[in-house]
């Protein structure tokens, strides 16, 4: 009798340690977000972005290139359309090019504006002296860390986000000029410096990085919680087994 009684005390135990474990794990999340950033407009340009999310507070890395040299990039998390980077179906005025306004359906409204300093709002989603400028070889290295409001943190690890970077040489002059239009979004810029160059949608990155595979990542207090309770479990179970030997063993 003692034997079962000792026996039913380590098959309980775990229970208790899960509903201890489970706030610290949701306190210590972090969301890992990764993006493969794709041409469009037949800019050539191309990279990668990788975004954290804890709480509100996010970090932003961007490498990428093929971007008009020694030019400023405008460069934003779009939300609120259907994820997604546009088709040629958006090139709704048949003009051969995807504005702004026209990819907006398929990637929705600028929601913060990744700056290099300052504001980060969507009141800065012109500010061309506050955005990256690309090298002589048209690459860009964007590094940042900010607050968002909640409801974008929200749409970031809901995978509800685009990351755009805008800014293409259409004439092949390796400048912005008017050849292609004024803005549509401000007449006093080129047209060329607002339309998409690049986008890509963010997604949970895999455990580990982004070569590791799988799905969204788990931050190491997790991690480490979920090593301890599989460690606990494993000994709960020797101790069971042995006690059953030892039960046996005085019949």
């Amino acid at each position: 009798m003692a034997t079962r009684k000792l026996a039913a005390v380590a098959l309980t135990v775990p229970v208790c340690v899960v509903t201890a474990a489970a706030p610290a794990m949701a306190e210590q999340h972090t969301e890992t977000l990764h993006a493969n950033l794709q041409p469009l407009n037949e800019s050539g340009a191309s990279g990668t972005a990788n975004v954290t999310v804890e709480g509100t507070h996010v970090t932003v890395d961007i490498n990428s290139n093929g971007l008009v040299a020694d030019a400023p990039h405008a460069q934003h998390f779009h939300i609120g359309g259907q994820n997604t980077c546009p088709t040629d179906e958006a090139d709704t005025n048949d003009n051969g090019l995807i504005s702004t306004p026209e990819g907006q359906p398929f990637y929705g409204d600028i929601q913060t504006s990744l700056t290099t300093e300052g504001d980060t709002s969507p009141d800065s989603g012109l500010a061309v002296d506050r955005m990256p400028t690309a090298d002589s070889g048209g690459n860009v290295d964007y590094s940042r860390s900010f607050e968002v409001p909640q409801d974008v943190a929200d749409s970031l690890r809901d995978g509800d986000a685009v990351i755009v970077q805008h800014g293409i040489d259409v004439n092949g002059n390796g400048e912005y000029d008017t050849e292609a239009g004024q803005s549509e979004l401000d007449p006093a810029l080129p047209a060329e410096a607002t339309h998409p160059a690049t986008c890509g949608r963010l997604t949970s990155a895999p455990d580990g990085g982004v070569a590791a595979g799988g799905g969204g990542a788990m931050d190491n207090g997790a991690n480490t919680a979920l090593a301890g309770f599989g460690a606990f479990l494993v000994a709960a179970a020797g101790t069971v087994l042995f006690l059953g030997r030892r039960a046996h063993a005085n019949r």
